[in-house]
């Protein structure tokens, strides 16, 4: 059956490579974060976490808490971005607060829990998608004071812009250091233990340069750059190689003549007499659907042709195993999408296998 290959040795030069560019502008070495949520971006949950755990990372971020305690034993902390934590969930697992009623539901929740909670606030710094507001920051703290069983242990924000050459990410980089300085004050008032600080991902944080080392925060968090993608407009001066490449194997081969069709409605007509084969993955395996208007082609050449079933593919070629993509770029830009979503699309049930 079809299946995912993940390159071991990638994820760990990308990983290399952000660390060392983002040491330039740091005195010491970067935390890094790593965020796996929604199956890790596609790639494997549980597969990516476990290099995450070879790499040394402690600290992760994933979509809720089911995606949590599936890796739970694996990492010092772990950031649910959305969703209710449960009282009795294991103490490693953070819950992520984008509002002030969600602050709330998360207090009362945990108010006769028999542990402490560990949260993140989450600030709207410019995004405007979700966060608790600037000005509702101080009402935020103010229901901390009063909380049991529940401790600040992180602020963080979103900076939306750091793949857009616009001064709205500086707008937002002040605004978080502001909010920053704000909660500094309020823990030394309070006597309450320093949180961890961040807002950046990885464009974000490359794109800072050397001036700003104190806008890195506590951990830099890393998503698509360890996957091996580049999305900003902004040049990247490192070289990130992407880790994973769909496989698929050969269902069965026609020698066909000139002036054959093949496939739903006949839309691909044989050039010249060839033999071909058909794949085992297709628009049901969560690929995009391949039709007349895209022009793909496998890693190794072969045009995927037109039109793509929801259980396999056809093209030219006798291989009995075949690479469909091992960059999904190209794939991308056929769709006129970003590459998350091509990758975050591939079904669960691609089996994923690490090299």
């Amino acid at each position: 059956m079809a299946y995912i290959r993940l390159d071991s040795k990638a994820f760990f030069h990308n990983l290399t490579a952000i660390t060392n560019e983002l040491s330039k502008a740091c005195p010491t070495t970067p935390n890094l974060a790593l965020v796996l949520k929604d199956n890790a971006y596609g790639h494997g949950l549980e597969q990516i976490a476990h290099l995450a755990k070879q790499a040394g990372i402690e600290s992760v971020f994933v979509k809720n808490y089911e995606e949590a305690i599936s890796i739970a034993q694996l990492f010092d902390t772990i950031t649910a971005l959305y969703g209710e934590i449960p009282p009795n969930a294991p103490s490693n697992i953070w819950a992520s607060i984008p509002s002030l009623q969600a602050l709330e539901s998360c207090i009362t929740a945990h108010k006769n829990a028999h542990q402490t909670r560990n949260i993140e606030l989450k600030i709207d710094i410019g995004m405007h998608r979700n966060g608790i507001a600037i000005n509702e920051l101080d009402s935020a703290l103010a229901q901390l004071e009063e909380a049991e069983h529940i401790k600040l242990a992180g602020v963080f924000g979103h900076n939306g812009y750091g793949d857009n050459d616009d001064e709205s990410f500086f707008t937002s980089v002040q605004a978080f250091r502001e909010i920053t300085d704000k909660v500094r004050k309020w823990c030394e008032a309070h006597h309450h233990p320093m949180p961890r600080f961040h807002s950046l991902s990885t464009s974000g944080a490359l794109r800072l340069g050397t001036d700003s080392a104190r806008d890195l925060g506590d951990l830099v968090r890393i998503g698509i750059g360890a996957y091996g993608y580049h999305t900003s407009e902004l040049p990247l001066h490192i070289a990130l190689k992407p880790i994973a490449s769909l496989w698929a194997r050969k269902i069965s081969s026609l020698a066909l003549k000139k002036g054959d069709r093949i496939g739903y409605g006949g839309v691909s007509v044989v050039e010249k007499d060839g033999v071909f084969s058909t794949y085992d993955v297709g628009y049901g395996d969560g690929l995009f659907r391949i039709d007349s208007r895209q022009n793909l082609t496998c890693a190794s050449g072969e045009k995927i042709l037109p039109v793509m079933s929801m259980d396999n593919f056809s093209c030219q070629s006798q291989r009995e195993e075949i690479c469909v993509f091992d960059d999904v770029s190209a794939w991308a830009r056929a769709f006129h999408t970003i590459p998350y979503m091509i990758l975050t699309h591939l079904s669960p049930a691609l089996k994923r296998v690490v090299v």
